[in-house]
């Protein structure tokens, strides 16, 4: 499987074709994808103008395993991978205040 840091962009940002031969899919369900707010340009008004962060690469990546292995329709891949990145959030949020509640007892004790 190709990797990001295989596209040859000279930037953090890629083209539809470069995203669509990053995550071995065709182009129709990279456009569908976008219909579905899976994942977003960040530049274009239309498909040949579109441009994508690197992070999209992960973010097709999941929604396609999850389509493929699961059988889910797009619509629930868009709920459930941004239910995924909310308990990321989450957990991040969490080790911080235990970080900071940790460091809180040190100076009280």
């Amino acid at each position: 499987m190709t990797q990001a840091t295989n596209v040859h962009s000279p930037s953090l940002e890629m083209s539809l074709d470069e995203l669509c031969q990053s995550a071995h899919l065709p182009t129709d369900y990279l456009v569908e994808l976008v219909q579905y707010n899976i994942v977003l340009p960040i530049a274009g008004a239309e498909p040949r103008e579109w441009l994508f962060s690197i992070a999209a690469v992960t973010r097709v990546n999941k929604a396609a395993r999850l389509h493929r292995d699961l059988d889910m329709d797009w619509a629930d891949v868009a709920l459930v991978l941004d239910l995924l990145e909310d308990i990321d959030r989450l957990r991040t949020e969490n080790d911080q205040l235990k970080q900071q509640l940790n460091r809180l007892l040190t100076v009280i004790q």
